[in-house]
């Protein structure tokens, strides 16, 4: 009998070791890619495609204050931490619709008297996200992912100013997608995707530029026990993109995020509180925080927050003459975010409410938002 403990004890602390060894090198690697992709482009201004990739999150991420890293799973993995592709089980369908508003930010400077006057303004035209999410197991192999996924900016247009036929925004983003995820280890989740983009911008004379590029998403999820999830994930992985126009800004920014969730079942509850941090600190912490409760599976009531920042490039309203120039500056989303969820049998139904972007003023400014202050998301999912 004391053999079989001794045993079984070794075995245990094996497959521990064994399980942690790989975690930590797997985070290394990831950290050392990572911080040395970073260093490298963070100089640069990023293309209009890097602010649609990082919102491809669904209305329970963004209930839940934006924070995904260690919680998500199925087909909402997809663009996000692609481990969690395979952590639930089952053929899964999940379609995400958000809608950014028009927002218009008025910046004002000391004038000579000391006084603050209107100098410039920031224009954001109404924007929105559709995406849809497909993960499907392939036996013992693995779990894998297709996604498509459509962003547009600005009134639709359907002819030109010179009379040609066009109907089309004039700036819009185009994800296709396939990601892999597989359990590796009892309890160790590592997944993997990769995008082809399609960009279309539209510059301060109306010319319209394409551009196209590949992106990749690498993440784990470590779970310990039935109650704590710990992940990481490098997203965004790339060489840019290949616009003709060396004016047009064409770097994607990666970023690495770390994540770690608890969940507990009490009585009919279900809590899970989720908390993920995204260095480096450039303007401040970039936290995401947020608590989902589910009562009987049923009904779900989430409350979050979110604070994450930005390099934008865009062009500024200067108010004095009325001309525009290009200007890149730093924005900001910080506030609280609410979401709800129905489950209705194999249907789970999602709406968010999270705040939007607004710039970061530097000294001896203010700044007033005077229209869109907060987006919305909704989102639903089947098993089957």
């Amino acid at each position: 009998m004391n053999k079989n403990f001794s045993n079984l004890y070794n075995q245990i602390l094996s497959t521990i070791y064994k399980h942690t060894s790989i975690s930590i090198l797997f985070l290394y690697l990831v950290l050392c890619v990572s911080v040395l992709n970073v260093n490298a482009t963070e100089v640069n201004t990023t293309a209009d495609a890097d602010k649609f990739l990082k919102q491809l999150q669904g209305a329970k991420q963004r209930g839940m204050g934006g924070s995904f890293v260690g919680n998500t799973y199925g087909a909402n993995a997809l663009g996000n931490n692609p481990a969690g592709i395979n952590v639930m089980e089952g053929d899964r369908f999940v379609f995400h619709m958000t809608r950014f508003p028009r927002t218009i930010a008025l910046l004002s400077k000391p004038n000579p008297n000391a006084n603050y006057e209107e100098h410039s303004q920031y224009e954001e035209q109404a924007s929105g996200i559709e995406t849809l999410n497909w993960a499907f197991p392939i036996s013992k192999l693995g779990t894998m992912g297709l996604s498509i996924s459509t962003a547009h900016e600005g009134t639709f247009r359907r002819v030109s100013h010179e009379g040609k036929a066009i109907n089309s925004f004039p700036q819009n983003n185009l994800a296709i997608g396939i990601g892999y995820g597989v359990n590796w280890f009892k309890g160790l989740f590592i997944g993997f995707d990769a995008k082809w983009l399609r960009s279309k911008v539209t510059d301060l004379t109306g010319i319209e530029h394409l551009g196209h590029g590949y992106t990749y998403n690498v993440g784990l999820i470590q779970e310990f026990g039935d109650t704590i999830q710990i992940g990481i994930v490098v997203r965004n992985l790339s060489n840019g993109l290949s616009f003709t126009d060396p004016n047009i800004p064409d770097k994607i920014h990666n970023d690495i995020i770390g994540g770690i969730t608890y969940q507990r079942i009490i009585s009919n509850f279900n809590l899970r509180i989720g908390l993920d941090i995204n260095p480096p600190f450039h303007d401040g912490l970039r936290t995401n925080i947020g608590t989902e409760i589910w009562y009987y599976n049923r009904v779900s009531f989430r409350i979050g927050y979110l604070r994450d920042t930005e390099s934008r490039y865009g062009p500024i309203l200067l108010i004095e003459n009325a001309t525009f120039e290009m200007e890149e500056r730093s924005w900001i989303a910080e506030g609280l975010c609410f979401g709800v969820g129905v489950r209705l049998g194999n249907y789970t139904i999602n709406a968010a409410y999270a705040p939007t972007f607004k710039p970061i003023v530097s000294k001896n400014e203010q700044i007033k938002i005077s229209q869109g202050t907060a987006n919305y998301t909704f989102s639903m999912g089947q098993v089957f």
